[in-house]
């Protein structure tokens, strides 16, 4: 009677259990979404638009219980936005915070806070947010998968008339698999990666439309002052003007109600001069300006704005 001794393939065997349920397999599933424009719509140095993120609510309430943590969709979503539209080079932006800041300020002076010379205001907020876990087993493995969707929705306001001029939404997942092998591996909670990066993949969706409509606005600034034959106008060095640059100056057309829809309407500028940068001042995007030398035309007013000269 022959006797076989098959412990070392056993104990073989458990060793390469072992060595599989010691590498832990935690992993994002899709790929990350970015939002970067196309090589034809790529920046080009000129004058930048002004914009301010107005606002960005949080809808869902989902952020206040998140598996016991507080998590603030509105502020996630309001950065993220931001960082697609500075990357750009395109625009110079104004966040919510600096808003806040700029209006205790204005208030404490008793000043009305004026963003007129924004090309637009943006509203957003987060509509849908949710999360689910699904479980896999397969025997000697099992594997998790946590799911997180979030919907996004964002206007463009017109701040001079209050005029929403675009709306957009973006919706979006984001997942991510965990595996055991054994009982051993990830058995961790859920990843709070996944919200950034649900939301960011949501706003990645609609970005791109939001960009060709502020692009497409015309680029102006407000006359601040006219004192001793200058010209003091609010955008600076952050905004693309430069010392030397001819700017060409706007009568804002008469303001009138449209019998169709019973809202106030402005009819087009007409032009009335061009004024050429002599010097640039302001340290921020809330303070900067320049200083202008009249070229052509006289009488202007605070009433007045500058465009851009046709090329």
């Amino acid at each position: 009677m022959r006797i076989y001794f098959r412990f070392p393939i056993l104990i073989g065997g458990a060793l390469c259990f072992w060595n599989c349920a010691s590498q832990i397999n935690q992993r994002p599933v899709g790929p990350m979404t970015t939002a970067a424009p196309p090589p034809e719509e790529a920046h080009k140095p000129g004058l930048k638009h002004r914009i301010a993120i107005a606002s960005f609510e949080d809808k869902t309430g989902y952020g206040n219980n998140l598996f016991g943590a507080t998590d603030d969709l509105g502020t996630q979503s309001s950065d993220i936005l931001a960082t697609h539209l500075i990357k750009t080079g395109d625009f110079v932006v104004l966040e919510r915070e600096k808003i806040g800041n700029l209006k205790s300020e204005n208030e404490l002076q008793g000043k009305e806070t004026n963003l007129a010379g924004c090309t637009a205001l943006i509203f957003g907020a987060v509509t849908e947010f949710g999360t689910k876990t699904e479980h896999q087993d397969a025997g000697l493995s099992k594997t998790k998968v946590q799911t997180a969707h979030a919907k996004v929705t964002i206007r463009l306001v017109d701040p001079a008339t209050g005029h929403a001029f675009f709306s957009e939404f973006g919706e979006a997942d984001a997942q991510n698999e965990t595996s055991q092998v054994l009982g051993f591996g990830s058995s961790a909670g859920y990843d709070a990666t996944l919200t950034d990066r649900a939301l960011n993949a949501a706003i990645a969706k609609l970005v791109g439309n939001v960009l060709l409509n502020l692009r497409a606005r015309q680029w102006k600034a407000p006359i601040l002052e006219v004192e001793n034959g200058q010209v003091f106008i609010g955008a600076g060095a952050r905004t693309g003007v430069v010392v030397g640059q001819n700017l060409v100056v706007m009568k804002s057309g008469k303001k009138v109600k449209n019998p169709s829809t019973g809202l106030m309407m402005e009819l087009p500028g007409s032009q009335v001069g061009k004024v050429k940068v002599v010097s640039l001042f302001g340290d921020s995007d809330l303070n900067e300006g320049a200083i202008c030398s009249v070229v052509q035309g006289q009488g202007f007013t605070k009433d007045y704005y500058v465009v851009a000269e046709a090329p």
